[in-house]
């Protein structure tokens, strides 16, 4: 049976002893580690996917930036914590104003593996179709601040520098898997 074939060893069930996902990289907020990639050029920036497994390793933490893309202003980011700690949150400077959207659920677990999916699709005509969060396959309640405009290029799969672990504005350090 593989890992990913199974909720509790893949630890989404927040059980399991300790063990080794082969090819799972560990952020230490304090070693300052993380990953970045600068498209040589642009992709869609209005219709994209977003997925990966977490697990946090600091849950006190007020910024854990799992992801960003935009080194400056316009900037998109997700991550745990920030104005309502715990949750996990999405984050886009869309014109003007800030586009915030939080899971009602919160992330306190540091056992629990979360398998995270975000679905951007801008050109959707009803606004609160246009980002969809998932945690473990199923839609996370979500409440936001304002609505994502219509056909917004966002900056994932622009020409900026992407992070995995890193929010590049504070330079805070994710802290987990």
């Amino acid at each position: 049976m593989s890992v990913i074939g199974s909720n509790i060893l893949a630890g989404a069930s927040g059980q399991g002893g300790d063990y080794t996902i082969d090819e799972s990289l560990r952020f230490n907020a304090s070693q300052s580690s993380y990953l970045s990639w600068t498209p040589a050029s642009a992709g869609n920036r209005k219709t994209w996917t977003w997925s990966a497994w977490v697990k946090r390793g600091n849950v006190s933490g007020s910024d854990n930036i799992v992801f960003q893309a935009g080194s400056g202003t316009p900037w998109f980011i997700c991550g745990f914590g920030a104005n309502v700690p715990n949750s996990f949150f999405v984050s886009f400077l869309a014109g003007s104003a800030g586009v915030n959207f939080y899971t009602a659920a919160l992330f306190r677990d540091p056992s629990a593996w979360y398998h995270i999916v975000l679905a951007v699709d801008t050109t959707q005509a009803t606004s609160t179709n246009r980002v969809k969060i998932y945690v473990n396959g199923t839609q996370a309640t979500t409440t936001q601040n304002n609505a994502v405009s219509l056909n917004y290029d966002t900056q994932v799969n622009n020409t900026q520098a992407h992070y995995i672990g890193r929010n590049q504005a504070s330079n805070s350090y994710f802290d987990g898997y």
